[in-house]
């Protein structure tokens, strides 16, 4: 048995029509079909709430870019 990520934290969300949404996980439970995750979820200019299986999840990875300017 796996334990699922820490509670609060970004992911992507597989949405419908293939496409990718940006989302927070807020709360995870386990039922019988597996670990779901309650998430918050922007599409277009709505915020959803909404229980996703975790197989629809994807981490959100630091990448190391950093937007603030560098001086010389």
């Amino acid at each position: 048995m796996t334990t699922p990520a820490p509670a609060h934290r970004h992911v992507w969300v597989d949405c419908s029509g293939g496409y990718t949404c940006p989302g927070l996980v807020m709360a995870w439970r386990r039922d019988p079909s597996g670990w779901q995750a309650q998430v918050a979820l922007v599409r277009h200019t709505t915020v959803f709430v909404q229980w996703t299986p975790a197989s629809a999840l994807h981490p959100v990875v630091d990448d190391g870019w950093d937007p603030t300017p560098r001086r010389p």
